[in-house]
């Protein structure tokens, strides 16, 4: 799934520095994962079926 950096977040990957933003890939499995740390957003914009953000 891609994913784009969230407003006002910033991470460090793999030595691989991500500001708001910026998008990279991630395993589809990983995803969900991923979204729920609110470091990120779908980058197309579309949620994945079912997303609960387990608030």
């Amino acid at each position: 799934m891609r994913v784009r950096v969230a407003l006002s977040r910033h991470l460090v990957l793999n030595g691989q520095d991500y500001s708001e933003g910026d998008e990279f890939t991630v395993a589809d499995d990983a995803a969900t994962t991923w979204l729920r740390t609110g470091l990120v957003v779908p980058a197309d914009g579309v949620w994945p079926d079912g997303w609960d953000s387990g608030t």
